[in-house]
């Protein structure tokens, strides 16, 4: 992958006072809402779990009337778990604990929910798996503005299981070469102090990516040998996958930015990413996928 000796050294050599993090290290998480029977006896495919602000109740909702309204398709069983942090807000905290009271997909982590905590977001989501859905064969972290193709994942995802590609499968939008930005007045301004050397090892695009359940387990225990990264992809698309020895590829239907400008959108790709997410855009791109279920792809 080519990783540089110092990048390699200094990850394969990390002091153990790095290691100490509570939650990351040493997994002491607490699903302070949890809707554990969710995979419980049941023959799981495919889990989907999707990263959500606190407040984002309408983003929610509209997942839950366009892929997420399909939990069966041609005979496999698909889950989906919307992942959440501790909101400052109580009226908030209970619009959440009325909202997973009524629809019981909603999992909540002892973590403040923020841009800077993505990372213990993304282990919390592992180690939720590891405990609560570890019987899926196929597990898709996605945020709350990505619409699947759900038919086509599942077509594509039902191919690995007849060709028996049911393990180490890690796939995703690759970043090969990527440098930190510094000094850039942006949300993702890393400092030398936060990563001192000048490139990334290649990553993941963490929104979305498609693991098989060994990956999920592979991953959460290396979490206990890396030091902590707020750069989520960075952290769980890179690290974890380089020090589990996980493969990343990326596939050539993966997936499509839509604007206003190419809304007609091409039925042959599994994620619909878009900069301009609102209730009637994700509404209409679902539509349109709708319509060409049938479509013939190649993936």
């Amino acid at each position: 992958m080519n990783i540089s000796t110092e990048f390699e050294y200094f990850y394969r050599n990390v002091s153990e006072d790095k290691l100490e993090n509570p939650l990351l290290h040493r997994h002491q998480y607490r699903a302070l809402l949890n809707n554990e029977t969710k995979c419980k006896g049941k023959d799981v495919l495919l889990l989907v779990f999707v990263h959500s602000s606190a407040n984002k109740f309408l983003e929610r909702q509209q997942i839950r009337s366009t892929y997420g309204s399909i939990s069966d398709y041609e005979n496999e069983h698909i889950e989906y778990i919307f992942v959440l942090g501790q909101t400052p807000k109580p009226e908030i905290q209970q619009k959440i604990n009325e909202e997973s009271e009524k629809y019981m997909d909603i999992v909540q982590g002892n973590f403040v929910d923020s841009y800077r905590n993505l990372t213990y977001k993304l282990v919390f989501s592992l180690f939720w798996v590891n405990n609560f859905c570890s019987n899926a064969n196929f597990v898709v972290k996605v945020d709350d503005d990505v619409i699947i193709n759900l038919p086509l994942l599942i077509q594509h995802l039902r191919q690995k299981t007849k060709d028996n590609l049911l393990t180490d499968v890690l796939e995703c939008c690759m970043h090969i070469d990527t440098k930190p930005l510094r000094h850039s007045n942006t949300k993702w301004d890393t400092s030398l102090l936060e990563y001192p050397f000048p490139t990334y090892p290649p990553y993941c695009n963490g929104n979305p990516s498609i693991m098989s359940i060994d990956v999920i387990k592979k991953m959460y225990d290396t979490t206990k040998e890396v030091p902590f990264l707020w750069l989520e992809d960075v952290y769980g698309g890179g690290f974890l996958p380089w020090i589990s020895n996980i493969e990343m590829h990326q596939p050539t239907c993966y997936g499509i930015y839509v604007t206003n400008e190419n809304m007609h959108v091409n039925a042959c790709k599994l994620f619909y990413l878009s900069y301009e997410w609102n209730i009637i855009f994700h509404k209409d791109i679902w539509e349109q996928i709708s319509k060409q279920m049938n479509t013939s792809c190649n993936c």
